[in-house]
C-alpha cells in the first residue's frame, strides 16, 4: 500500500513527460524539411521517436500513419533522385573516350573534364552545407536535381573544350549538393533507425550506375578499321605483310603494280551519338525534380498549424560527450577516410573503360560490359547491405569490407599485370561488391557511434570524398599516358590499404576520446526531466 502513491506519482511523471515530448516533437519533422532553425529545447528531442519499436508492417504504416506516409514518400523521392545521379555518374566511364572525340583532346588534357566535374562537386557540397539551415530543403533539392539534369545533358553537345568543362563543373556542383542533401535528409528523417534507409539510398544510386552503361553503349562511337571501309567500297582486297605489321591494300591489282596505295592507319573512331544517352538521363532527371517541386508546393499550401499537430519524428539520435577540440579532430579523421575512399570508388568506375582499352586491348563493348559487371556487383552489394546492416554492427561491416577491398584490388592488379582476363573479370565484380556498402556504412557508423550527421557534417563528408576524386584523375591520367596504364591498379591498391589503416586509426581514436551517453537524446532528456521533477517535489515536501 505504501508503494502505490510513489508508483502513481512516477507514472504521472512519465505521462507528463510523454505529453511534453510529443508537443515538442510535433514541429521537428517540418523543421527538418523546411530548414527552420530549431530551439535548444527542441534540438534536445530532435529525431526522437515514441514509436521507434513499433513492429507494424510498412504497408500498414503507410496506409494508416499520415506522417509515416509523408516521410516514406519523401524518402522515395530522394532515392529516385539518387537513381538519376547514378545515371549521370555512370555515363562518365563508358562515354569518356567519346567525350574526348567531341572536344578532340588527348587523355591528359581530357582528364580536366573529370577534374572539373569533381571540383564542381566539391563546391556544390560546400554550398549546400551553407544553404541547409537557411532555405527550404525541398526547394533546394529541386534546384539541385534540375541543374544536374540540364547541365549534364548539355555538356556532350559542346564541341568547345572550355564550354564542356564549364557544363561538367555546373553538373558536378548540383550532384555534390544533391549527394550531401540526400545523406543529411535521410539521417534527419530516420536518425539511428535509418540503417536500412541509408543503404537503400545508396543502392538507388548504384542502380542508376548499373543501367547507365547499358544506356550509353548503343550510342558510343564505333571503332572501325580502314580496311573495313575499303572493303565496303571496293570488291576486293589484298593483305601485305611487312615487319610483322599487316597492311591492307585497297587496289585489287596491287600485287602486280609498283604504285600501290598502302594504308598504314588500321583503325579509327566513327561518329559518336553519346549525346542521346545523356538526353535520356536528362528527361528522367527533370521528371524526378518535379516531384520535389510538387511536394514543396503541397506543403506550403497546407496549414502550418495542422502540420504541427500531425507531425512528429520517428527517429532517435545518439548523445555523446565530446569537447569541441576532440570533435574537430574526429571530423578531420573522418574527412580523411572519406577522401581516400572516394578516390578509390570513383576512379575505378571512371577509368576502367580507358584502362581496358589501353592495357588489356579490349573492345569498347567488352569495356562497357566490364563496367556493367562492376556496377551490377556494386548494386547487388548495396542491396544486400540493406539486410546485412540489420545483422552486423557498422564497425564490423566497415572492417570486413575495407579488408575485402584491399584483397580484391590486389588480385585485380595481379591479373592485370599478367594479362589474365578471367582474374580481371572476376575481381571487377568483387571490387564492386567490396566498395558497395562502405560509404553508407561510414555515414551510419558516424550517426550511431560518433555524432549526429547534420547538414554541415554531411557536406564535409561529401567534400572530402570529392576532393579525392578531383585529384586522382590529374596524376592518374598523366601516369597512365606517360608511364604505364598499370598505374591504374597500382594507385588504387595503395589507396585502399591507406583506407583500411585510416579506419583502424579512427576507430581507436573514437574509442578513446568519445564517451557515449547511456541511451538516446530522448531517453536522456526524459531522465533529466524526471530528476528535476523529483527534486522539485522533494523541495515542496
Amino acid at each position: 500500500m505504501t508503494g502505490k502513491p510513489n508508483d502513481e506519482r512516477q507514472e504521472n511523471h512519465v505521462t507528463g513527460n510523454f505529453k511534453l515530448h510529443k508537443d515538442q516533437e510535433e514541429t521537428s519533422f517540418i523543421k527538418h524539411v523546411d530548414g527552420e532553425v530549431e530551439t535548444t529545447e527542441a534540438t534536445l528531442v530532435k529525431d526522437a521517436s515514441i514509436n521507434s519499436n513499433d513492429r507494424t508492417g510498412v504497408i500498414q504504416k503507410i496506409r494508416l500513419d499520415t506522417l509515416y506516409r509523408s516521410k516514406f514518400l519523401l524518402t522515395v523521392w530522394i532515392c529516385i533522385s539518387c537513381i538519376v545521379m547514378g545515371l549521370f555518374i555512370g555515363h562518365t566511364g563508358p562515354a569518356f573516350p567519346d567525350l574526348r572525340l567531341i572536344v578532340n583532346k588527348d587523355l591528359s588534357t581530357s582528364s580536366w573534364l573529370l577534374t572539373a566535374w569533381t571540383t564542381g562537386y566539391l563546391a556544390g557540397s560546400l554550398i549546400y552545407g551553407v544553404l541547409y539551415d537557411k532555405f527550404n530543403r525541398l526547394l533546394v533539392l529541386f534546384l539541385m536535381v534540375m541543374g544536374m539534369s540540364l547541365a549534364g545533358g548539355i555538356a556532350p553537345w559542346c564541341s568547345l573544350f572550355p564550354l564542356m568543362v564549364t557544363m561538367r563543373a555546373i553538373s558536378g556542383a548540383c550532384v555534390g549538393g544533391l549527394d550531401a542533401g540526400a545523406n543529411a535528409m535521410i539521417s534527419a528523417i530516420w536518425g539511428v533507425d535509418g540503417r536500412p534507409y541509408m543503404q537503400t539510398l545508396h543502392f538507388a544510386y548504384a542502380f542508376g550506375g548499373i543501367i547507365s552503361p547499358l544506356i550509353t553503349e548503343p550510342f558510343l562511337a564505333p571503332k572501325r578499321s580502314l580496311y573495313e571501309m575499303a572493303k565496303e567500297s571496293l570488291n576486293g582486297t589484298e593483305n601485305i605483310s611487312f615487319a610483322n605489321i599487316s597492311y591492307t591494300s585497297v587496289l585489287p591489282s596491287c600485287s602486280n603494280s609498283t604504285n600501290c596505295t598502302i594504308i598504314t592507319d588500321l583503325e579509327y573512331w566513327g561518329e559518336t551519338k553519346v549525346q542521346y544517352a545523356y538526353m535520356i538521363s536528362t528527361i528522367i532527371g527533370i521528371l524526378s525534380a518535379i516531384s520535389f517541386l510538387v511536394s514543396y508546393l503541397q506543403r506550403n499550401s497546407e496549414s502550418r498549424t495542422k502540420e504541427q499537430q500531425e507531425a512528429h519524428e520517428d527517429s532517435r539520435r545518439i548523445s555523446t560527450q565530446i569537447s569541441n577540440l576532440q570533435k574537430i579532430g574526429v571530423v578531420i579523421l573522418l574527412m580523411l577516410l572519406f577522401h581516400v575512399y572516394g578516390a578509390v570508388e570513383d576512379t575505378f568506375a571512371s577509368y576502367l573503360m580507358t584502362f581496358s582499352l589501353l592495357h588489356l586491348n579490349w573492345t569498347k563493348l567488352k569495356g562497357s560490359l566490364a563496367t556493367t559487371v562492376y556496377w551490377a556487383s556494386f548494386g547487388f552489394g548495396r542491396f544486400s547491405g540493406i539486410f546485412i546492416v540489420r545483422l552486423l554492427h557498422p564497425t564490423k561491416m566497415l572492417f570486413l569490407y575495407c579488408s575485402f577491398m584491399v584483397i580484391s584490388l590486389a588480385s585485380f592488379t595481379v591479373g592485370s599485370v599478367f594479362l589474365f582476363n578471367p582474374i580481371v573479370w572476376i575481381f571487377c565484380s568483387l571490387i564492386g561488391l567490396a566498395l558497395s556498402v562502405i560509404f553508407p556504412t561510414m555515414v551510419t557508423w558516424t550517426e550511431e557511434s560518433v555524432m549526429p550527421v547534420s547538414g554541415k557534417i554531411a557536406s564535409l563528408f561529401v567534400i572530402a570524398g570529392s576532393s579525392g576524386t578531383m585529384l586522382n584523375p590529374l596524376y592518374l591520367g598523366y601516369l597512365m599516358e606517360n608511364k604505364s596504364p598499370l598505374w591504374f591498379p597500382y594507385l588504387l591498391l595503395g589507396q585502399s590499404i591507406i583506407c583500411l589503416l585510416m579506419f583502424v586509426i579512427l576507430f581507436i581514436c573514437t574509442k578513446t576520446c568519445i564517451k557515449r551517453e547511456s541511451g538516446t537524446e530522448l531517453e536522456i532528456y526524459c531522465q533529466k526531466q524526471e530528476e528535476e521533477q523529483e527534486n522539485l517535489n522533494s523541495s515542496h515536501a
